[in-house]
């Protein structure tokens, strides 16, 4: 199967994911990014980019901090409750 822009409306699909899944994903992400320049103008990315900078702000965190976002980020909760870990955000 091939890929071409055509085909962008078709393959929209739905994602679930915890909170952490996403920050965690990010963080990969952002970490090699310098090697991997298809990221940039990736839908995918920004998309992800987009929901975590409006679930921050919706949390109270200054995004245009680089300290309060990064804080953020690594901020994975308490990881002893498998539930609150796994909570979808979407």
């Amino acid at each position: 199967m091939t890929h071409d822009d055509d085909d962008d409306d078709f393959l929209s699909p739905s994602l679930e994911a915890s909170l952490y899944d996403l920050k965690a994903i990010y963080r990969v992400l952002v970490e090699n990014g310098d090697d991997r320049p298809e990221l940039n103008g990736n839908g995918f990315f920004e998309s992800l980019i987009l929901l975590l900078e409006t679930q921050a702000q919706a949390e109270g965190i200054d995004v245009a901090s680089d300290a309060e976002w990064a804080a953020w980020l690594r901020d994975t909760g308490p990881i002893d409750s498998e539930e609150t870990s796994r909570e979808l955000l979407n």
